[in-house]
């Protein structure tokens, strides 16, 4: 007992500052709290820089982002939705997997994605149009280009679809008037991501954005786990130019190519439930801010790769 005399009282109102920040990261809107550094240290890029490597001819899978300086200054936003990796593996319907979450609605199909969409687009058009981009979303298309869209016809080479059932339905998984897109469980999927070619075109974008919130529910409590955010856009060296270097290499040239994918992990406590599975608690406070701070890692990560010096073989 003696020994407790000498411990200094900062160190103790630091031991419990600590204690009670541990504790408040359980939900989302104590994040708001919580300084940028503490979020940015969950925050990643994938693929990691230092597996990064670009040829300088434009092949592969990594663009050549050292030929093409400038952030896009034109992105659309194509899908936004909540997703759960348990939807695969119950063989479920959406309604029946989120029946007692209340995240499905007869008004706006999928409540959460809806809600974190709305809660969060305007903070994230001004973010980007703050780095000198303009997004757009399906709410910009034309009744052309909304057409198409709905029509896109997305491929993977190893992917989730492969792993579920033909006869189920993920729209419900989407923010209002998005489209769902599931994104390929491959980073570097070349199929998947040449499937943006068409579409990217049409809207005359330099880039497609897509974001995944992979969220939890344990029957008391509804998590956001993490966010996913990945962006692909036109390969700056331009249209495919099949030459002998392609076949003598074999490594082929992809028209549309990943840009970045940042990654955050935070398990926060959105919404709750009592044992009569009644809604509670329901908050979306501090989201925005979240995805804020991943375009700012996404546009550093993206400079950053305009700095490698692609590899000439």
């Amino acid at each position: 007992m003696n020994a407790l005399r000498y411990i200094s009282p900062v160190l103790i109102l630091a031991f419990i500052f600590v204690t009670t920040v541990v504790n408040a990261q359980d939900f989302l809107e104590d994040l708001s709290l919580y300084p940028d550094s503490y979020i940015n240290k969950k925050i990643h890029d994938n693929p990691d820089i230092n597996q990064y490597y670009p040829f300088i001819d434009g092949r592969g899978n990594y663009p050549n982002l050292n030929a093409k300086k400038e952030f896009p200054k034109t992105i659309a936003l194509i899908s936004f939705y909540i997703w759960n990796d348990q939807l695969i593996v119950t063989n479920k319907s959406v309604e029946d997997f989120w029946k007692e979450t209340s995240w499905i609605d007869s008004v706006r199909g999928n409540k959460l994605a809806s809600s974190l969409n709305s809660y969060s687009i305007e903070s994230i058009v001004k973010r980007f149009d703050s780095l000198g981009t303009k997004l757009i979303t399906p709410n910009d298309f034309t009744d052309a280009q909304k057409e198409v869209y709905k029509s896109l016809n997305v491929t993977y080479s190893k992917n989730f679809r492969r792993k579920s059932s033909d006869s189920i339905s993920y729209e419900l998984c989407s923010a209002g008037n998005y489209k769902f897109i599931k994104i390929s469980n491959n980073k570097l999927d070349v199929n998947f991501i040449n499937s943006f070619e068409e579409i990217a075109t049409l809207l005359n974008v330099d880039a497609v954005l897509l974001i995944e919130n992979n969220v939890g529910f344990d029957g008391r409590l509804g998590l956001i786990n993490s966010i996913r955010m990945n962006l692909y856009g036109f390969n700056p060296m331009g249209v495919d130019k099949s030459n002998e270097n392609v076949k003598k290499n074999k490594i082929g040239y992809n028209n549309f190519q990943l840009y970045t994918s940042i990654e955050l992990e935070i398990d926060a406590i959105v919404s709750q439930y009592n044992e009569a599975k009644e809604l509670t608690y329901e908050n979306y406070i501090g989201y925005d801010r979240l995805l804020d701070l991943m375009i700012d890692n996404m546009y550093i990560a993206y400079k950053k790769r305009t700095e490698i010096a692609p590899k000439k073989i």
